[in-house]
C-alpha cells in the first residue's frame, strides 16, 4: 500500500513537473524569435483586484529580453500612497515596471495614488510616455486615471486592457488622439465569460472611448479553460506575444 501511495506521489509530481516545463517550453516559443521597435516609453503593469507580483511575474519575465523589454523597476505604492521604487536594471529601451499597490482593492483610490507613480517617474527617471497594461480591475484602474482631473505630466500612448470589465462608467471626458487601446477579453469554449468576467461586460469600452481616442481594437479569446480563465489570461503566451507586438510596433 505504501509503494503505491508512493508511486502516486511520485506520478503526480512527475506530470506536474511535465506541465510546467511544456507551459514554459511554449511561453518560450512564441517569443524565440519576435523583434519589436525598441523605444523609451515605458510600459507599467497594473494588477487586478487582490493582485500583487505574483499576478503579473510571468508575463514580466516572459518579456523580459533583449529584443522585446527590459524589467527595470518595481514601483510599490503603501495605504498612504507613498511610492517606494525598487531597482532591477538600467532604464534603458522599453522599460517594463510593475505597479504593486499595498491597498489592492479600491480602483478608484488606486487610479488617484498611479498619478503619484507617474510623476515620480517623470520627475526622477525622465519618464515623458507611457503605456499601460491592466489585468482585471487593472484595466479601470487605467481608465480611471486617463478620466480624472488630477493627471501627471506624462503622454499615455497604447493601453491593454486583459479580462476587464466597465459596467457603470462614465464616457471618457478628455480626448486623446494619441492613445491607441486594446481590449482582450476571454471566453472559455461558448460559456460568454472567462469564469470572472462576461464578454459583454468588457464590450462596453467601446462606446465609452468612441470618439475620444486614436483607435481602439476589441478581441474575444477564445480556448479551454487552461488558457481562458481569468487569472490566466497574463500566463498565456499568445497574449504575451499579441500585447508586446501592440505596445511597441515596428
Amino acid at each position: 500500500m505504501k509503494h503505491l501511495r508512493d508511486f502516486t506521489i511520485f506520478l503526480t509530481t512527475l506530470l506536474t513537473l511535465g506541465g510546467l516545463l511544456g507551459a514554459w517550453h511554449s511561453r518560450q516559443a512564441a517569443l524565440a524569435h519576435l523583434r519589436v521597435a525598441q523605444t523609451h516609453t515605458a510600459t507599467l503593469l497594473l494588477p487586478g483586484n487582490s493582485g500583487g507580483w505574483l499576478s503579473m511575474r510571468d508575463m514580466v519575465l516572459s518579456l523580459n529580453r533583449p529584443a522585446l523589454a527590459h524589467f527595470a523597476l518595481t514601483a510599490h505604492v503603501t495605504f498612504a500612497g507613498r511610492v517606494h521604487w525598487q531597482p532591477h536594471q538600467a532604464l534603458t529601451t522599453n522599460p517594463l515596471i510593475p505597479v504593486l499597490f499595498k491597498d489592492n482593492t479600491h480602483a478608484r483610490r488606486e487610479s488617484s495614488q498611479l498619478t503619484t507613480v507617474l510623476r515620480q517617474l517623470h520627475d526622477r527617471y525622465g519618464i515623458t510616455h507611457v503605456n499601460f497594461i491592466g489585468h482585471s480591475s487593472g484595466g479601470t484602474i487605467a481608465y480611471d486615471y486617463l478620466n480624472q482631473d488630477r493627471r501627471a505630466p506624462v503622454t499615455v500612448e497604447r493601453l491593454v486592457c486583459i479580462g476587464a470589465d466597465f459596467p457603470g462608467e462614465r464616457p471618457l471626458r478628455y480626448h486623446y488622439p494619441q492613445l491607441h487601446i486594446l481590449n482582450l477579453a476571454g471566453n472559455i469554449g461558448e460559456t460568454g465569460n472567462d469564469s470572472e468576467v462576461p464578454v459583454k461586460t468588457a464590450i462596453p469600452l467601446r462606446r465609452l472611448v468612441d470618439h475620444h481616442v486614436g483607435s481602439y481594437q476589441f478581441t474575444e479569446l477564445r480556448g479551454p479553460i487552461w488558457a481562458m480563465q481569468h487569472s490566466l489570461l497574463h500566463e498565456n503566451p499568445t497574449i504575451d506575444r499579441q500585447i508586446i507586438q501592440f505596445l511597441y510596433p515596428n
